[in-house]
């Protein structure tokens, strides 16, 4: 799991600033090779009540 501090998501009904909690495959999280406080892109999915990490890379 990872945390998120992210711009507004209109698509899963977040405002700006809100840290979300991203449920992922741990080796997908690690291949990305991110560090606390870095910048990323990411895709994700809402399943029920959960975010769900599809994709996750270090941003430029």
């Amino acid at each position: 799991m990872i945390l998120v501090r992210h711009e507004a998501v209109a698509g899963l009904g977040m405002s700006a600033m809100e840290l979300m909690a991203v449920a992922g495959e741990p080796s997908a999280i690690d291949a990305a090779a991110v560090a606390p406080g870095d910048a990323v892109r990411l895709a994700v999915r809402r399943r029920n009540d959960d975010v769900v990490l599809i994709r996750i890379e270090k941003a430029p």
